[in-house]
């Protein structure tokens, strides 16, 4: 047990010293954070505005259109309504049979549209549409927030997660005798290279941990971002997300006869790639994935933690969490089993 603690503290101080280590775990998910916060806050926290909406005067649906409160209705001929529109005064013209006139297209203009398809689709009921309330709203409501784009936060957060594949790498390097010193005196000294390699494993989880637990800090205090409503279930996601991180690292380091620095390029790129089909980049690629090929968010690791922080924190559903736990799981596994295989091969002709 002494053993265990002395060579994680000598690789944790290792660890801290890399610079490596410091960039991507440590710098690099915060300036994420700043930047998905500054670009996309304003969009997140948009506030609607009343729509500026022309409506001939002789309109049967001018009552209604005055019920529904994101509306600002304008009372005007179709000749003022050109010149309104040209001059940005108003957003729509509807006549009386409900044709809808716009100068170009937006997302005040759609508002309409989706009125106007609302109001059509009562009248094809023959419910009479004064007694619709356009702005009821049927849903549970939570609270907290389901924006789409949140789920740009979770994406980076269960990327982080994972991030001890770096630490993984690290570790696996540092045992092989063509790649470090340490690995030449560590083969041909009587040394248990399980040991190193467990003590590298748990100091790399504690410090990942770390350093995930200051991003969601900094998230949290800084950006005021409140992502967690169920913490229980949502750490043991993210737990589960650095154990893979450092089982995907060590298969990445055991696997080919590479620099670190070229298995590190490796990592980076896995990690983006699946972070990226899990809609990092924007929410529109992953809901376009999932329509068009849903057996993805399944198989990629990073995919699953994010729809899992998604469902338990917004949505409130905990009752399939154990099916994502168990694919991860999974894949630590055969991770490990992978890398054993690899490591157990090592042999050398001369050192």
């Amino acid at each position: 047990m002494s053993r265990l603690i002395r060579n994680c503290i000598y690789l944790g101080k290792n660890t801290l010293r890399d610079k490596t280590f410091f960039f991507w775990s440590i710098l690099y998910p915060i300036l994420m954070a700043i930047f998905f916060y500054t670009a996309f806050s304003g969009i997140v926290n948009q506030e609607f505005e009343p729509v500026d909406l022309g409506v001939s005067p002789d309109s049967y649906f001018v009552s209604i259109f005055e019920e529904i409160e994101i509306l600002n209705v304008h009372e005007i001929t179709e000749e003022e309504a050109n010149e309104k529109l040209l001059s940005d005064e108003i957003y729509g013209y509807v006549d009386n049979d409900l044709n809808l006139t716009v100068k170009e297209s937006g997302l005040n203009q759609t508002i309409i549209k989706q009125i106007l398809d609302q109001i059509v689709q009562v009248g094809g009921l023959n419910v009479p549409v004064e007694q619709v309330d356009m702005m009821v709203d049927y849903t549970i409501s939570n609270n907290q927030n389901a924006d789409t784009l949140i789920i740009i936060f979770y994406t980076l957060i269960a990327m982080v997660s994972t991030y001890g594949v770096f630490t993984g790498i690290e570790t696996v390097s540092l045992i092989q005798a063509n790649l470090s010193e340490i690995g030449k005196r560590m083969n041909i000294a009587p040394l248990r290279k399980s040991d190193f390699i467990i003590s590298g494993l748990v100091g790399g989880f504690i410090m990942n941990v770390i350093s995930n637990t200051l991003l969601l800090l900094f998230m949290h205090f800084i950006l005021k971002l409140n992502l967690f409503t169920e913490f229980k279930y949502s750490m043991l996601f993210i737990l589960l997300g650095n154990l893979f991180g450092l089982s995907l690292g060590m298969m990445i380091g055991s696997s080919n006869k590479k620099s670190t620095n070229v298995k590190t390029l490796i990592a980076v790129a896995v990690t983006l790639f699946l972070s990226f089909l899990s809609g990092m980049m924007s929410p529109d690629i992953k809901i376009i994935l999932d329509e068009k090929i849903p057996i993805l968010a399944k198989v990629n690791p990073i995919s699953v933690i994010t729809d899992n922080l998604y469902k338990i924190n917004l949505l409130g559903i905990t009752d399939d969490i154990y099916e994502g736990l168990g694919a991860i799981s999974i894949y630590i596994i055969v991770l490990n089993l992978i890398s054993y295989g690899f490591l157990r091969r090592k042999s050398y002709d001369s050192i």
